[in-house]
């Protein structure tokens, strides 16, 4: 109960936030969902959804999608939100944009079944096929994150989760992982590729189906959406479905036209390990490195 006071304060808060351009918007019909991915927060109400950065840097990014997404549309076979209301400031602490939700259920595990399977692995695969064959000088002209970028996150991530784990784990644990990061981040392997426009933050709650469970309908969650290594895209849906499902959606993936060899397996098994380390800094920021969470998390890295 000590909880309701401020969520109902939030609530009120993002819907004046919204009440210029959502006038018939009650504080009653919003529901506040921090993104564990990002430093945003998610504002739902029926059939829309707005998302409110919490830093400069996640402003940034936020603008950088918006003006990506509309470029998608048509592009890819299921629906994506197309951000067509914000906010209009400079300020990033009054940013928000708006979309319609595309319509569906989320795919989660337990809907994918014999009779559906080989048909979602195909709709998935198109999917990421077509995403990553979107022109990257075309999705850098339009904002998205560079390359480089993207390297130098993975240096910051190296460098914080360490930090993080030192006085957490044994010293042969600690020194296994400066050296995993150390091999990683001097692989040419894993720099030296094509890079191209990715999603960056595919969950089961974000690819949504049909009623039926029949086919991939609509996918969200874009303001992970930058230039990278494709293979990010494919570490996600490993770690949704399984590496059975996940090395499907792969080889039908290459079976489309796209590559898919022995190079793009080694760095989806590299960045499931990156994922690890990911998780430990998110709960170590969002929930504190003596949270509950932090003891699994670093049982799933070792």
């Amino acid at each position: 109960m000590p909880d309701a006071p401020v969520i109902a304060d939030q609530k009120s808060e993002y819907a004046f936030a919204l009440g210029a351009t959502f006038s018939d918007l009650k504080a009653e019909d919003i529901e506040i969902v921090p993104e564990p991915d990002g430093e945003l927060v998610r504002a739902d109400w029926p059939g829309w959804t707005a998302l409110f950065p919490q830093s400069e840097e996640a402003a940034v990014q936020l603008s950088n999608m918006t003006s990506v997404m509309p470029h998608l549309r048509g592009f890819l076979s299921p629906a994506v939100p197309v951000w067509e209301y914000g906010s209009g400031s400079d300020n990033w602490k009054r940013h928000w944009r708006a979309a319609e939700r595309p319509e569906g259920r989320p795919l989660v595990p337990e809907l994918i079944v014999d009779q559906n399977r080989e048909r979602l692995v195909r709709d998935l695969a198109t999917f990421c096929h077509e995403l990553h064959e979107f022109s990257v000088e075309r999705a850098r002209s339009l904002g998205a994150t560079s390359f480089r970028e993207w390297r130098d996150e993975h240096e910051a991530l190296a460098r914080r989760s360490l930090r993080i784990l030192r006085p957490l784990m044994a010293w042969s644990e600690i020194t296994w992982a400066r050296r995993w990061w150390s091999r990683f981040l001097e692989d040419d392997a894993i720099w030296k590729i094509e890079p191209a426009l990715v999603h960056g933050g595919i969950s089961t709650e974000r690819l949504l189906v049909d009623p039926l469970v029949q086919q991939l309908v609509g996918v969200t969650g874009w303001h992970g959406l930058r230039v990278a290594d494709p293979a990010i895209d494919f570490a996600h849906l490993v770690d949704c479905y399984g590496t059975e499902l996940g090395w499907r959606i792969v080889e039908h993936y290459g079976e489309l036209g796209s590559t898919a060899d022995a190079s793009l397996f080694r760095r989806v098994r590299l960045l499931l390990t990156v994922r690890r380390f990911r998780e430990v800094v998110a709960i170590a920021d969002g929930e504190g490195v003596d949270s509950e969470a932090m003891p699994v998390a670093i049982k799933a890295l070792r």
